[in-house]
């Protein structure tokens, strides 16, 4: 598709000076779903209200319509797996108003302890109409998320739910952790058997800095004044996924910046007695990149350390920022920004799970689109503001198809190696065998294309054939 990427880069130079109606998604393009589908299941981390359809089913108090009727489409089209992007969080799930007005009315006694430690929690509208869009569409889901740090009302930790209250001994607040647990594997269960493939149990508990458990503005740590809280999630986590039958629930751990050693380092510590116990199944990488970093030599580092600790790995909210401030840079940032996109799935494609060759089970980006993503501004995605597919899309299907391609040319080259008898035809199969497989096994960047030194390195095998 090199021809088309020309095109694409071309396209939104124009559409940068001269804006041009709203297009629909160009569904006649390969889905990404399926160029990926002998590698991991491919998806996205956003809210129901990007992907909400004219025909789905209403449900009572979630977004009446949706914020462009073409991201449903889009969705639909190039994907198979989501984790929604706010409405699981404890924020949302937690009704702290009804626990604290149980717990007023308990006041004392058994009714004030049950009160104490079982928090009312609630699925909101728009995450049961997402759960139930991903059912309808045979999506894998990721409940994101149950632990963290931010977006949990600090009410959760106070006596009596309230924001005036003291913090809870640490014995009510696992009691709480464990109630509130069981909670959303119950409903998910209950509403939605089977669907569920990953649980970001513990979100960011590592500090970039220090690569300790952060302390900084994290309500669990106040309360345990130390790391054990993360055990503790992921213990209950296992207990009430087992118990309520839902075995293809995997258990992780998420978080950004995954790529810098000493946080790699951090979570590979916390981590590690975690997994031994037989209580953490995955690692989230969440890979909010730009066009400079990570480089390909700094995730496969950090990659390698967690290959260790855990059986599977997911790519759960990547995008890579321009730093343009615009959401319609020029063609050279959009060129270098295809580069690093097909140099990180390039990574992702040589250690994915279902080829056997790693465990990346699924690669997820942020967002929709350029618009309505996490990284605004900075025309981080694959799609711009108009649905159209951008450089980096057509690079990332052209860098899959070389890749492919490539290994099957090779597999001819060495079996031609074995049984060729002419010495000089022999050493220019030997030579050009040695020049594809360095093209195969090296590291790119932003300023060294993946595309290009995979699709160089496929004709170069195909004329020594």
């Amino acid at each position: 598709m090199k021809r088309t990427l020309g095109i694409g880069v071309a396209f939104l130079f124009l559409f940068a000076c001269f804006p041009v109606p709203a297009q629909s998604v160009q569904t006649e393009l390969p889905a990404l779903k399926d160029v990926f589908a002998e590698d991991f299941s491919f998806g996205c981390l956003l809210s129901y209200r990007h992907i909400a359809l004219p025909d789905d089913v209403p449900v009572p108090g979630a977004s009446p319509r949706a914020l462009n009727p073409e991201g449903g489409k889009l969705i639909a089209h190039h994907m198979n797996f989501m984790a929604p992007g706010n409405n699981m969080k404890p924020m949302y799930t937690l009704d702290i108003a009804a626990s604290a007005e149980a717990s007023q009315k308990a006041r004392r006694g058994k009714k004030l302890e049950i009160a104490e430690t079982q928090p009312v929690v609630r699925f909101p509208p728009d995450l049961i109409a997402q759960l139930d869009w991903a059912k309808r569409h045979g999506f894998g889901f990721r409940a994101h998320t149950l632990v963290w740090h931010s977006q949990t009302p600090t009410e959760f930790f106070r006596t009596g739910y309230t924001s005036d209250g003291t913090y809870v001994s640490r014995d009510i607040m696992t009691k709480r952790m464990e109630w509130y647990i069981k909670e959303i594997i119950r409903q998910l269960h209950e509403g939605w058997p089977g669907m569920v493939q990953a649980v970001d149990v513990v979100n960011e508990a590592i500090d970039d800095r220090s690569g300790k458990v952060r302390r900084s503005k994290n309500d669990w740590f106040i309360v345990y004044g130390d790391e054990r809280y993360v055990s503790y999630a992921f213990e209950f986590a296992r207990k009430y996924s087992t118990g309520y039958g839902e075995s293809q629930m995997k258990l992780y751990y998420n978080d950004y910046n995954t790529h810098s050693a000493g946080k790699a380092d951090g979570i590979v510590a916390l981590l590690e007695p975690i997994y031994r116990a037989g209580n953490l199944d995955g690692i989230g990488m969440q890979e909010h990149d730009n066009i400079l970093s990570p480089t390909a030599e700094a995730w496969v580092a950090s990659y390698d350390k967690f290959d260790a600790i855990c059986n599977e790995m997911a790519i759960t909210e990547i995008d890579v920022s321009t730093s343009a401030k615009t959401n319609y840079p020029s063609a050279l940032i959009l060129e270098q920004q295809a580069n690093q996109y097909a140099s990180l799935f390039k990574l992702f494609l040589e250690r994915s799970a279902r080829s056997g060759r790693g465990k990346i089970v699924n690669v997820s980006k942020d967002g929709l689109n350029d618009e309505y993503t996490f990284v605004v501004n900075q025309s981080s995605s694959l799609w711009d503001t108009n649905f159209q597919a951008k450089p980096a899309y057509f690079a990332l299907v052209d860098l899959t198809a070389a890749w492919k391609e490539l290994n099957r040319l090779i597999d001819r080259a060495e079996e031609a190696t074995r049984t060729e008898t002419d010495v000089q035809r022999l050493k220019v199969l030997q030579e050009a065998l040695f020049e594809a497989k360095k093209s195969r096994d090296g590291l790119y960047s932003a300023g060294n294309s993946a595309v290009a030194g995979l699709q160089g390195a496929v004709a170069l095998l195909k004329a020594a054939l």
